[in-house]
């Protein structure tokens, strides 16, 4: 018979991750009504009006930007937000990111284990070539490297070879959950 202890632990290991995805879902949700909310007219607005209104301005700024001329504003106004100092890298770091886990990025999607002095390690490409980089960096058989760190939200960038580097049939959600959560998800053979 199980004790009281074990089914407790038992409980509270199904318990916390529903809880805290619900919790951070909502919080989420509560931004993005706080946000968009005040723009809907009082007399119609209900809760989670500012969620459907958000959502639907996210889609027509998609279509616009795809539009060539407001594409062209775009790219003016992102030069003038990149130069400001401060702004321009956090403008940078979080375009980046969305850039990380777009779909259409095909190389930046791609799992890769390397070897290093203290084992191999589960990284993502994030840079498939550094031609267009500084040459010292290294050209087109070199490869950029997160190796995101167990548990924090941080990690480093690294440059290494294509020859060094061994392609991992992991999605990035998989490979990201393994290593943040330092393999204790337990990737299964699929």
């Amino acid at each position: 018979m199980q004790s009281i202890k074990t089914i407790f632990w038992n409980g509270l290991k199904a318990f916390v991750p529903i809880v805290l995805t619900i919790a951070i879902i909502m919080w989420i949700f509560s931004i993005i009504e706080s946000l968009f909310g005040h723009f809907v007219p009082e007399r119609v607005y209900f809760p989670g009006a500012g969620i459907i209104l958000g959502v639907f301005i996210i889609f027509i700024i998609g279509v616009l930007v795809n539009a060539v001329i407001i594409s062209q504003i775009y790219s003016v106004f992102e030069r003038i937000i990149k130069r400001i100092p401060g702004v321009g890298a956090v403008y940078n770091a979080i375009q980046d990111l969305m850039r990380f886990f777009d779909k259409s990025q095909g190389s930046a999607q791609q799992t890769v284990m390397i070897n290093t002095p203290m084992g191999k390690m589960i990284g993502f490409i994030t840079c498939d070539s550094l031609t267009h980089t500084s040459p010292s960096l290294g050209g087109a058989q070199e490869v950029l490297v997160y190796i995101p760190l167990s548990y924090m939200l941080g990690g480093f960038t690294t440059i290494v070879s294509r020859s060094e580097i061994t392609v991992l049939d992991w999605s990035v959600n998989v490979a990201m959950s393994f290593v943040m959560t330092a393999g204790m998800t337990g990737q299964k053979n699929t």
